[in-house]
């Protein structure tokens, strides 16, 4: 009788975990973290959970492009992908997207240090390899290995969380990696490059800066995990997806069967098992949890009021800011002599923080179309007229877009944890150790699995209390 009763208990457990009803979810924000954690949420939880998401913005956030006047769509946010990133693969072969592979196909890359090129590519990879080899030395090859190394350690939180495993903080969630991922945290990538690694430091200083500039607009100052990150963006083995990056946040928004709500949240306040959110238009709603799926930081676009927390919530931390500038003109190609002798499409890295621009690249719409006049610039602020015309003879068209972009990053990193409160989660507290879109996503499914093991432990205690009553 005593194992029918415990056997009738386990099943009424398992019976409540899996079809749980009344059970809503507000997200906010549409990018890439928010739309993949509403399509985790419907994956584990099926019919049986409601998803709002609210943006007040496009779907994608920093997933964005923008039309030239050649009719034609070009990327502004987050561009390229790495090859390895599981995640955004599978999306983009679940959803019948089809992706972009030869994205710097016949353009050379040139490293600049705001006087002369201290390294630029030929069209022959045997030449590269032998001028790589000539100029940094073996060394290169020991920062090749390093960063596959780092990527197969990387790769473990796949299996992880199709086990289901879900990490309180981002420590937790590194450390299941590899345990000296948090220890990457904490020393700058040009200390642990030169002392842990034993590189030199001119080999840092061209193409770990590079890498940087490129992919974060900051120097090698920053923590070793994220410069890590940014040195596997620097392979090659890149791609992006056709029609736009974007589209991949609206196929998530898609599938989930979340509903979209055009409005940006203004409060968020606290009623103990459940939230209730306030818009900029007035409207409220209540939500049993709430994801908070855009950053959080000191100087954040649409700042928002946490009312009725446990804890006061401490915001530390800023974001970077970056401008891309997209001009249709006829750049002046003698500046990048000898890159642009030898090459109509190349791509050029300042690692001089005292130029105005951190990189210049002749781009291709996402459609693999356009002009070959269309050219990106990344900087740290707007462009001026002056220095637009200090690099092009003429303009056809000139558009901005100013991105506070990713965390601006220190040593040491402050731990960072993705619960906010009870019932309330943050998936951008993984940007701190990494800004991409895969390490998104991978934030997104840990907060899913986090909601569900929450979920689980609250049915189960409730089964517990109904079973001794009921005894």
């Amino acid at each position: 009788m005593k194992y029918l009763v415990s056997l009738l208990l386990w099943l009424i457990t398992i019976l409540k975990c899996t079809y749980q009803t009344n059970f809503s979810i507000a997200i906010i924000g549409s990018g890439i973290g928010g739309t993949s954690c509403a399509y985790f949420l419907k994956e584990i939880f099926n019919d049986f959970v409601e998803v709002d998401i609210y943006e007040g913005n496009k779907i994608g956030g920093r997933l964005a492009t923008v039309t030239m006047n050649d009719g034609y769509e070009y990327e502004t946010g987050g561009a390229v992908l790495h090859i390895r990133n599981k995640y955004m693969s599978d999306f983009v072969s679940d959803f019948g997207l089809k992706k972009r592979m030869e994205l710097f196909n016949n353009q050379l890359l040139g490293i600049h240090n705001g006087i002369n090129f201290d390294f630029v590519e030929n069209s022959s990879e045997m030449i590269n390899v032998i001028k790589m080899l000539w100029q940094y030395g073996y060394k290169v090859k020991h920062l090749q290995n390093f960063v596959d190394n780092m990527l197969e350690k990387f790769e473990k939180i796949y299996q992880l969380q199709s086990n289901g495993k879900s990490f309180d903080t981002v420590n937790d969630l590194l450390s299941a990696m590899d345990p000296s991922f948090v220890h990457y945290l904490n020393v700058s990538v040009k200390e642990a490059f030169l002392k842990t690694e034993s590189l030199p430091e001119t080999l840092i200083q061209d193409i770990v800066q590079a890498s940087l500039r490129v992919n974060y607009g900051q120097n090698t100052g920053v923590h070793e995990f994220v410069g890590s990150v940014s040195m596997a963006g620097m392979d090659g083995s890149l791609w992006a997806v056709k029609g736009g990056n974007k589209r991949v946040a609206e196929k998530l928004l898609e599938k989930s069967k979340a509903r979209l709500i055009h409005e940006n949240v203004t409060e968020i306040i606290n009623n103990n098992n459940s939230y209730t959110l306030l818009t900029n238009t007035e409207k409220n709603a209540t939500y049993d949890y709430v994801v908070f799926a855009a950053p959080l930081s000191q100087n954040q676009k649409i700042p928002i009021n946490f009312t009725n927390l446990p804890v006061k919530l401490n915001i530390v931390g800023r974001y970077h800011q970056t401008v891309s500038t997209l001009v249709a003109g006829e750049l002046k190609r003698e500046r990048f002599s000898p890159l642009s002798d030898n090459s109509a499409s190349f791509t050029v890295i300042s690692t001089n923080e005292s130029d105005f621009y951190n990189s210049i690249s002749n781009v291709e719409g996402v459609d693999e179309t356009g002009k070959s006049n269309v050219w990106k610039i990344f900087s740290q602020q707007p462009l001026s007229n002056n220095q637009i015309d200090e690099l092009f003879f003429s303009t056809k068209e000139v558009k901005v877009v100013n991105w506070l972009a990713y965390p601006h990053y220190e040593v040491p990193t402050k731990p960072r944890s993705f619960h906010i409160a009870n019932r309330l989660y943050h998936i951008n507290a993984i940007e701190w150790a990494a800004s991409a879109m895969e390490m998104s996503c991978i934030g997104a499914k840990n907060v899913a699995l986090l909601i569900k093991k929450h979920l689980q432990n609250n049915t189960q205690n409730e089964t517990s209390q109904w079973s001794h009553k009921e005894l």
